[in-house]
Parts: structure tokens; C-alpha cells; sequence
């Protein structure tokens, strides 16, 4: 008896575990932007070889806000929204913002007469904040994040750069109520004082001008050591139409150099 009733016991867990299998394969990829699921009629999104997930470039385009055009011969994608152009390449990890060419982990495909782009890499473009939960398989995109922090692997986002966790270089967000969305601070306590400016500088390309950050970053070298001075100056990125702060550096020991970036539309004096 004591057999029969460990047998039907086995049965019902395997038949349980079994469902509940069935029930996570189950369950579709979604996409949500801004609160409201994105309808994809036809195409499905799913995740690459990469881990990332792909979209019908058309429908993540336009629920982001942004025109989306097809280059047939050239075989690229062409998003655009207000000063912003992302332009994807099928098969090829190199991408473009404003011209500005940049590099991702994956790349855009072509399937069946579709476009399927990456989404974070799309989110990201126009300023869009990301995360992801794989217990419901869903992206979150959100339009609205500015100042944020989301976190992820070995990186977290603020105010839409990209940070690696593991850098002495300090990258903060602004509060609610201040007028600057980030901040970055070059501290000279630490160690490697050269291998911070160079994260600043490639932080900051990730989002501004090269002639902007060239700007910045030929001001930040300037202080070798701490006992070294920075005036105070203001900077402006005609890219995204942002002001920049870097107040007085002074010549003391473990001093900083910080930069202030100001919310768009914000203009400090």
C-alpha cells in the first residue's frame, strides 16, 4: 500500500513539474514601452544568439517615437526623431548615432523580407532607459528615466550613459529637483587618476560630440597633479543641446574634478 501511495505521489510531481515547464516555454517575449505593451501583428520579437532581444525594426521604432525608413541596397535601417538619426546595419555590429560610429555585442538581421533590430540598442539611441525580466520575459523601455540608474551584469545606467561597475571614475545621477541629470567626478585619492580620465572620455563620447568631449577632456588634462588648478568654465554640446559645469579645481591634496551636466533645456546663466 505504502508502494501504490509513493508511486502516485511521483506521478503528480512529475506530472506538476511537467505543466509548469510547459507553462514557462510558454509564455511570449513582450516589449513595454513607456507602460503601454507594443502590438507586434505579424513578426514576433525573440532573443538572438547573443541574448538580446530583436524587434520588427518598424514597430519598436515607432512605439519609441521615430520614423523608421528601409535602405534596400545599402541593407540599413534608418531611425529618426527629433536630432537624433540611428542608422543599423544588417549583419554587421557597427552602428551609427548622429554619425558617430559605434560598436554592440550583437547585430540586425534580416528574416524573411523583416527587419529585426535590437531593442536596447534602439531604446538607447534616443535616450531611453532599459530592463529586463526574465521571469515574465519582458523588456521595459522607458522614455522618461533622466537622471535613473538601472543596473545590469556588469554595468549600470545613469541618465542614459553606460557604466561599468568596476572603475574609480564616479558617475552619479542628479535628483528630482536639481537642474543637472549626471554628474562625473575624477577624484585624486585614487589610484589610477590617467585610467579615469580616459573613462570620462569614453563615457562621454557615448552621448556627446567628439569636438565637445575633446573640449572637455583637453581642460580635465590639464591637472596632472592634485596640487594642479582648473578654473571654473561652461560647456555646450550643439549635438544634444546640453550645458555642461565644471566648477574650480582646487590645488589640494585629494582634490577633484567634477562635471555638472545639465538637464536639456536647462541654461545655467
Amino acid at each position: 500500500m505504502k508502494k501504490i501511495a509513493i508511486m502516485i505521489l511521483i506521478i503528480f510531481m512529475s506530472t506538476l513539474l511537467l505543466t509548469n515547464v510547459g507553462y514557462a516555454i510558454d509564455i511570449p517575449l513582450r516589449v513595454v514601452v513607456n507602460g503601454e505593451e507594443v502590438n507586434f501583428p505579424d513578426a514576433q520579437p525573440f532573443i538572438d544568439a547573443n541574448g538580446r532581444t530583436q524587434t520588427p525594426a518598424r514597430f519598436i521604432g515607432e512605439a519609441l517615437g521615430a520614423t523608421v525608413t528601409w535602405d534596400g541596397n545599402a541593407k540599413k535601417a534608418v531611425f529618426e526623431k527629433s536630432e537624433t538619426t540611428l542608422v543599423l546595419f544588417i549583419g554587421k555590429r557597427e552602428y551609427e548615432v548622429n554619425g558617430q560610429k559605434k560598436q554592440m555585442d550583437t547585430e540586425a538581421l534580416l528574416i524573411e523580407g523583416r527587419t529585426f533590430v535590437p531593442a536596447r540598442y534602439v531604446a538607447e539611441a534616443f535616450g531611453a532607459t532599459v530592463s529586463w525580466n526574465a521571469a515574465i520575459k519582458t523588456v521595459y523601455i522607458n522614455m522618461d528615466k533622466t537622471g535613473k540608474v538601472e543596473n545590469e551584469g556588469d554595468t549600470r545606467e545613469v541618465a542614459g550613459f553606460i557604466v561599468p561597475k568596476d572603475i574609480d571614475l564616479v558617475v552619479g545621477p542628479g535628483t528630482k529637483d536639481s537642474s543637472y541629470e549626471a554628474t562625473f567626478t575624477i577624484n585624486f585619492l585614487k589610484n589610477d587618476v590617467e585610467k579615469q580620465k580616459d573613462d570620462m572620455e569614453k563615457i562621454l563620447l557615448q552621448k556627446f560630440s567628439e569636438d565637445t568631449v575633446k573640449e572637455i577632456m583637453s581642460v580635465v588634462r590639464t591637472k596632472v597633479k592634485d596640487t594642479d588648478v582648473i578654473e571654473e568654465r561652461y560647456f555646450y554640446d550643439k549635438k544634444t543641446g546640453q550645458y555642461m559645469y565644471m566648477p574650480k579645481s582646487w590645488p589640494l591634496r585629494g582634490s577633484t574634478i567634477t562635471l555638472y551636466i545639465y538637464k536639456k533645456g536647462v541654461v545655467p546663466f
